[in-house]
């Protein structure tokens, strides 16, 4: 098994003024998300992922689309990465208990 950079069981939040992203990568091969606009409508998926190396994931939808996450590294509490041909950059924090 492959490991990777993104930090498991933490919450990932898109630094961004206009949109929500957040995501939470469990072990057990899914990921849980919420996003849309600020003060809009949101949306909570489950995807499933699979790490193709310490730098890159893949996300995977109900009907088979996937999302590559490249480039990853982590920096403090900031991850950088790659998708959607965008670099993007989450803050890495803790859930809520």
């Amino acid at each position: 098994m492959v490991a990777t950079a993104i930090p498991l069981d933490q919450v990932l939040n898109l630094v961004s003024d206009t949109l929500v992203s957040n995501y939470r990568f469990h072990p057990a091969g899914y990921v849980t998300a919420t996003f849309g606009e600020k003060n809009g409508p949101l949306a909570a998926p489950v995807f499933s992922y699979r790490v193709t190396s310490e730098e890159s994931v893949e996300i995977i939808d109900s009907d088979g689309r996937i999302e590559r996450w490249t480039g990853i590294r982590v920096e403090g509490d900031l991850l950088h990465v790659e998708r959607d041909c965008q670099y993007q950059t989450f803050t890495i924090r803790k859930p809520a208990p």
